[in-house]
């Protein structure tokens, strides 16, 4: 790490230096403000084409003088030239990095560095991936829409090159070891396995819950001081094995195993893993979205004693082997959606290091006592398996978390707890664990909450005037007050109201984003009776309505509404409502013309997505903006519509056995197909042409394993 590479680069001359500078910066800049310092920034660059370019792009939109001003002081510190030091020109590189405008852009750089170096990576790929890694949060087509910006973003910026034809993007090598450089540079007092920006950024869902440690001053004062005294280092090429998304069915060498300090090996087809691999100096090891890897070696962790951080996020391991418990510098343990893990060992008491434990998405039916041990512990999430089925129901445990428990944890500062609809433990439980988050000493502890997911939370969270309303009963007049003035309303397990057209259409027409969770009651969104006593157009600015576990709801509205009703909609999913038999009547798709995502999981009695109830003309495009279908979890479903499809991008089918045929046609072009293998053999095609038509244009990606 001390030691750095001198290397020889092609430098253009001083004229060529400042036309190729100039060439970045934007026609709106005034040039006569900023031109002392830009000529000082070119000089620092010394000629170095790439250095100028990506320098003058980070610049090429700023119109703040004093943000020039600071990088020509920067880069009249360092002297480039021909024979230079890698380091110097990284230390400029970063500059750049820097400037980058939100954090997101940079995690998603940072990730990118991660798959092999001689990889051309999809752009939708790469854009999939970050969305999986929780860097880009949002509905799927919000999601691929912001992954698209961030890596145009990038492009512009010059840290990532778009290959011939378009689709696929690689990394420069310098611009390489910059992310590298970034993920890996730390002060020497500092003993996390990443640098202070690399946990930040790379481990961005978690950064909050690590203190990276330190001696003396305030929290916030040795945040600064570690970044700013952070020299970016290119770490030897041996230390990181990169191979995300590199198809590897076989793990690496045992060489590489003993050389590497972090390895990332996420995104592959891994069945199996070497059974003691010698890697004492192996800090980090992510191995999550290796969907085959069913079984770990139970000597697997014996020589990975200096590990700090661990993921098996998306595998189907079913336990945890009693060696992993024995890491005693473990830092954070990351095991989400392993839907085959059904208990975690009590010998967890034993990670007395561990500040994040994840287990969100397992089918962990309580949680051991020894938890209370973990006194380091700052964020525990942790979903419980349940059932609807009373024979099963009665052999779960009486207590999710023993009484007690959660008030030994004295640094926890997040919690989430994740409980099947329904289950009846919540009700008791819940009392228990607030009465002890009261005992934390103010420390902000989340509730228990039920399963909406975190990224429409978080979307919900971005909206202007918020109102969620938890736990209520009839329709308070502060609440409609209130609700009248807001844009995004999150109705979260309300006892009594059947429909939200119950709280006044007018109270509710101004709404552009709309949640429904856990309501007994509500039979329909909207109630067409209502709507009429009002005579007034519903929903008109609505873009998103998500539905979570309404176990009574038949459907969205029955009947005809006004004009222009629901007019915005361009995402609408449903979550857990056993009693929906279809999710459109064909009547209710002229109302629907901006719908671009469409979920559904869940719905056990779901037999078509649009049940035909009316003439239509057989050539008309059901949906026509629909780009994104999600269908998930719907053994009753046989047929989606007797329509054409739209012209769609996105599709995934999982769990629909029914589903026995694709009316499908050219429209299929270029579509991105998720599905299971056997599901997707077993299809009753109308034709070969129509098979071979989707095998050659569409991307069929076989997921047995969600």
């Amino acid at each position: 790490m001390n030691l750095f590479e001198v290397v020889e680069v092609k430098s253009i001359s001083w004229k060529e230096a400042r036309e190729l500078f100039y060439e970045q910066v934007s026609r709106d800049i005034p040039l006569s403000d900023v031109k002392s310092f830009a000529e000082t920034i070119v000089k620092g660059c010394g000629g170095l084409p790439l250095l100028i370019i990506v320098t003058g792009r980070a610049l090429g939109e700023k119109n703040d003088v004093s943000i020039w001003k600071d990088a020509s002081k920067k880069f009249s510190l360092h002297k480039t030239s021909r024979k230079c030091q890698i380091e110097d020109v990284l230390q400029l590189l970063k500059f750049s990095f820097d400037e980058l405008s939100d954090n997101d852009v940079k995690s998603c750089f940072l990730h990118c560095a991660l798959f092999s170096e001689a990889q051309e990576v999809s752009i939708n790929k790469f854009i999939e991936y970050c969305i999986q890694e929780g860097l880009i949060t949002g509905a799927q087509a919000d999601a691929h829409r912001r992954g698209r910006y961030i890596v145009d973003i990038l492009i512009h910026a010059s840290f990532l090159q778009v290959t011939e034809g378009g689709s696929s993007i690689k990394m420069h090598d310098l611009i390489r070891d910059l992310a590298l450089g970034i993920i890996s540079s730390m002060p020497k007092d500092i003993q996390f396995p990443l640098g202070a920006e690399g946990i930040q950024f790379l481990l961005s869902a978690y950064s909050r819950s690590i203190e990276l440690p330190n001696a003396g001053g305030s929290s916030s004062s040795r945040s600064l001081n570690i970044l700013e005294s952070s020299r970016l280092c290119i770490p030897e090429g041996n230390q990181f094995l990169l191979r995300v998304g590199a198809g590897l069915t076989e793990p690496p060498l045992t060489e590489e195993w003993k050389q590497a300090k972090m390895m990332f090996l996420s995104d592959n087809e891994l069945s199996m893993l070497p059974e003691k691999p010698n890697c004492p100096e192996l800090l980090a090891l992510f191995l999550q979205r290796n969907r085959l890897l069913r079984v770990i070696p139970p000597s697997f962790f014996d020589c990975m004693t200096s590990l700090k951080v661990l993921n098996l996020s998306e595998t189907r391991i079913r336990s945890l082997p009693e060696r992993l418990f024995k890491l005693k510098n473990l830092l954070i343990l990351i095991v989400c959606d392993c839907k085959r893990l059904f208990m975690l060992p009590s010998d967890v008491g034993s990670l007395l290091c561990l500040e994040v434990l994840d287990l969100r998405g397992t089918k962990i039916k309580v949680l051991p006592d020894k938890i209370g041990e973990l006194t380091s512990l700052k964020r525990l999430a942790v979903s419980f398996y349940g059932s609807i089925d009373d024979s099963e129901y009665v052999k779960l445990p009486c207590h999710l978390i023993l009484s007690g428990i959660i008030s030994k944890l004295r640094n926890l500062d997040t919690l989430s707890i994740v409980l099947y609809p329904g289950d009846e433990r919540w009700h008791e439980d819940v009392k228990k664990r607030t009465m002890e988050e009261e005992t934390l000493n103010g420390v902000n502890v989340k509730s228990i909450s039920s399963q909406v997911p975190e990224y429409l939370e978080y979307d919900y969270n971005q909206q202007g005037q918020c109102l969620r309303f938890v736990n209520g009963e009839k329709k308070p007049d502060e609440v409609l007050q209130i609700l009248a003035r807001s844009t995004a309303f999150y109705l979260d397990n309300h006892l009594d109201i059947e429909s939200l057209s119950n709280f006044g259409v007018g109270n509710i027409n101004g709404l552009k984003f709309c949640i429904i969770s856990d309501c007994p009651k509500v039979k329909m969104v909207v109630h067409v009776d209502e709507v009429k006593k009002d005579t007034n157009t519903v929903f008109p600015f609505l873009e998103t309505l998500s539905i979570h576990h309404l176990w009574n709801l038949t459907a969205i509205w029955e009947g005809i509404l006004p004009e222009r009703s629901f007019a915005q909609l361009r995402i609408l999913s449903l979550h857990g409502c056993p009693k929906m038999e279809y999710v459109f009547r064909s009547s209710m798709i002229q109302y629907l013309c901006k719908l671009e995502e469409l979920i559904i999981e869940d719905c056990q009695a779901i037999e078509q997505i649009i049940f035909d109830d009316e003439i239509t003309d057989s050539c008309s495009v059901s949906l026509p903006s629909l780009k994104k279908l999600t269908l998930h979890y719907l053994p009753g479903l046989i047929t989606i519509s007797s329509s054409p499809w739209p012209q769609l991008e996105y599709v995934s089918f999982y769990c629909c056995p029914n589903l026995k045929k694709i009316d499908a046609d050219s429209r299929f072009k270029d579509v991105i197909i998720k599905a299971e293998k056997s599901w997707r053999d077993a299809l009753e095609w109308e034709d070969d042409e129509l098979r071979l038509h989707i095998e050659n244009y569409s991307t069929i990606i076989f997921q047995d394993h969600l």
